[in-house]
């Protein structure tokens, strides 16, 4: 690899065969999604909005064999804590993993936005190459922490998309680190895809797909696929709010 620069601790690197690099400094592009992705996750915490999970059972050529949906409304309780209300019981006909109910606890491991301002020196950056996305051309960037995350911290190691024009992210692929196993999804589904939308003047996540194979009781192995969607965006709280608990 050829390092670009070392800016304030911040290791930017260029693959070798990568195509030409932005015309815009990497350490700009950077600070700025960076500085994107706080300002969105501070504004994604004031909104309410409709939460829909799906967990299929896959074979080999993709079809469905069983589905486990589950909608919920996420909002806020008094003290201002995230809550989820369930619209409907929870409907199934997975024909070999046992799940009946999923929390938001369950989710901890989707990072929703992966990177703030301040923790740029924690990683090493590197600039791939460009893409068309849709109708967006994009930068891609690979996020490599540099150390293990502490305490509760989160870090993510993977990819981003970046619009090249407004320098947003606008697609995910990757896992959040440490590896989290909470609820009955446990070490499963750990390396997602999330795209984003404009909601109001953010870009949220509003869709989320994995991949995986789970061992169900008695051994057997399933090949599953775990789908998510955002929707019905509504801001209800005040920026001067206290932040919601995850």
């Amino acid at each position: 690899m050829a390092v670009l620069s070392i800016l304030a601790g911040v290791l930017l690197v260029l693959v070798p065969g990568a195509a030409q690099a932005p015309k815009q400094p990497l350490e700009e592009i950077v600070q700025h999604f960076a500085q994107k992705e706080k300002e969105y996750a501070a504004a994604h915490a004031l909104y309410q909005y409709r939460l829909r999970i799906r967990i299929q059972e896959i074979d080999k050529e993709g079809s469905v064999l069983g589905e486990f949906e589950q909608v919920s409304e996420v909002g806020f309780d008094r003290s201002g804590r995230r809550v989820a209300r369930l619209v409907a019981n929870p409907r199934t006909d997975l024909l070999h993993l046992g799940i009946q109910r999923l929390e938001l606890e369950d989710l901890s491991r989707v990072s929703l936005f992966v990177i703030r301002p301040e923790q740029i020196p924690d990683y090493t950056i590197t600039y791939l190459t460009r893409e068309r996305l849709d109708e967006v051309d994009t930068y891609l960037f690979r996020l490599q922490p540099k150390r293990p995350a502490h305490g509760r911290e989160s870090f993510f190691e993977g990819i981003v998309w970046v619009d090249a024009r407004q320098l947003d992210i606008v697609r995910v692929h990757g896992r959040s680190l440490p590896a989290r196993g909470v609820g009955p999804l446990g070490k499963y589904f750990q390396r997602l895809e999330i795209f984003r939308e404009p909601v109001d003047d953010y870009l949220f996540p509003t869709y989320v797909r994995a991949d995986d194979v789970i061992i169900a009781a008695g051994g057997q192995t399933v090949r599953a696929r775990l789908i998510i969607r955002f929707t019905n965006h509504e801001r209800v709280r005040d920026p001067s709010s206290p932040s919601p608990e995850p």
